[in-house]
């Protein structure tokens, strides 16, 4: 198709870009990622818009791992304990939902770990800690990172695969791993 970009060109840059985000990652955020993720209890994950299903893809993921996992807005959630853990995702770091989610979910006693740009946003009294994913978001601050991609793509790859990854490495000294092929869907 003529006037269309070459597209190892266009894959080439967005891989560029992910690689740099994901290399400015602090050692000490990921590493307790990876620790929450080895945590016995109840996790459940939010997110709006496109890191909603990120964060849903996620809860599949540490689902298949033979954790206990809920995602917030299903109608088979049940109430947040203390103990449990919260993982947000927001690019902002301070949309409406995520506010009140984090409020409400801290009042109750829960672990409330935020993935984000926004590095203050991690210091709310609500948030226990969280991750900050060095990617440009939907507003292009000044401190952002160049990207070809529009809005929020690059927060939203590179939490998947920063998550993601936090999964597989949680499981390495388990025999969790060898169980995701047990609890994967077989409704297909």
């Amino acid at each position: 198709m003529k006037g269309v970009g070459q597209p190892l060109n266009v894959i080439s840059t967005i891989l560029e870009e992910l690689q740099s985000v994901c290399h400015n990652i602090s050692d000490a955020e990921y590493e307790g990622l990876v620790s929450l993720f080895q945590k016995d209890c109840a996790f459940y994950f939010a997110g709006e818009g496109r890191s909603g299903l990120v964060a849903k893809a996620i809860a599949m993921r540490l689902m298949h791992s033979g954790r206990e996992v809920y995602v917030i807005g299903e109608t088979i959630t049940p109430a947040i304990e203390s103990g449990d853990v919260l993982i947000m995702l927001s690019g902002s770091g301070k949309t409406n939902q995520v506010v009140h989610l984090g409020e409400k979910a801290s009042e109750s006693g829960a672990y409330v770990f935020l993935v984000t740009t926004n590095k203050k946003a991690i210091n709310h009294p609500w948030c226990t800690t969280g991750l900050h994913i060095p990617a440009a978001t939907k507003h292009r601050l000044p401190a952002e990172p160049a990207t070809i991609q529009p809005l929020g793509n690059q927060f939203d790859q590179s939490a998947h695969i920063v998550l993601d990854a936090a999964i597989i490495d949680s499981l390495k000294s388990t025999k969790r791993q060898q169980k995701m092929s047990e609890r994967h869907s077989n409704l297909e």
